[in-house]
């Protein structure tokens, strides 16, 4: 178990896939606009992160089991309720929920519903160092940005960044049920955590078109992480990658 604010670890050391899409139980719930199409993934989300927080509308849009099984599957969002968050890394889910004495408690597995998410299937990437000039989250979101449009990706995108970052600043949200609506309720149920030294994978997705939707507002990115122990996943809000060997990895067509 984690204690809030400290979580000091040390590191250590598709066509036919896309197509069996259809064949979740799930499917028919999404329409086209909830469906993107790019050189090497299929990109869809479901829920709207303004209308989750502004609108407190928190029930369930997706069963994140309607996702098992799917091997080059890479996501993140958040539980019904806005009670835990979710990252899918490679097909490996983390659910992280805050426990007792604001603890954080990861759970592998997909035994959940969702009421905001966004995934892609990607089966293959190309990868690229991140320059050692890139220490913020701000400086990594403009860094992701461009590397995108040099790959041709000129729409929506996942994107994961590899390495062992100095520091994760991280929150998972705790809503309740009597939460009330509103930017001040939502930043309350922002639950802060750090990791220092941790290695992980972050699991990103950008875009100029989705503010509000699955990127959240004032930024073209959204990202999550996981560490390599499986102990420690949340939402990412800030990194340090000072001193960091990184590596970034778009979809490859």
């Amino acid at each position: 178990m984690l204690n809030r604010r400290r979580l000091l670890l040390t590191g250590c050391a598709t066509c036919a896939a896309l197509a069996s899409f259809r064949s979740l139980g799930m499917a028919t719930a999404f329409a086209s606009k909830d469906e993107i199409h790019g050189p090497g993934y299929v990109l869809r989300y479901a829920g709207s992160i303004r209308e989750a927080i502004m609108m407190g509308k928190r029930d369930a849009v997706l069963d994140l089991r309607t996702l098992r099984g799917k091997p080059d599957l890479w996501g993140l969002g958040a539980l019904a309720g806005l009670t835990g968050e979710v990252t899918i890394a490679d097909g490996q889910s983390l659910l992280a929920r805050v426990g007792t004495g604001r603890s954080i408690q990861v759970t592998e597995g997909y035994d959940g519903d969702a009421t905001i998410c966004v995934w892609a299937e990607v089966p293959s990437w190309q990868t690229t160092s991140v320059p050692p000039d890139i220490r913020t989250y701000s400086e990594l979101e403009i860094f992701v940005g461009d590397a995108g449009k040099k790959a041709a990706l000129s729409q929506a995108f996942p994107f994961v960044v590899t390495g062992q970052p100095t520091r994760i600043d991280f929150h998972v949200v705790d809503a309740k049920p009597n939460t009330l609506p509103g930017m001040p309720a939502h930043q309350a149920i922002q639950i802060p955590f750090e990791s220092h030294q941790l290695e992980a994978t972050l699991v990103g997705f950008w875009s100029n078109r989705h503010e509000g939707i699955f990127t959240p507002k004032g930024s073209k990115m959204h990202v999550h992480f996981q560490s390599r122990d499986n102990k420690a996943s949340g939402h990412a809000q800030g990194v340090d990658l000072t001193q960091s060997e990184m590596t970034l990895r778009l979809p490859k067509a």
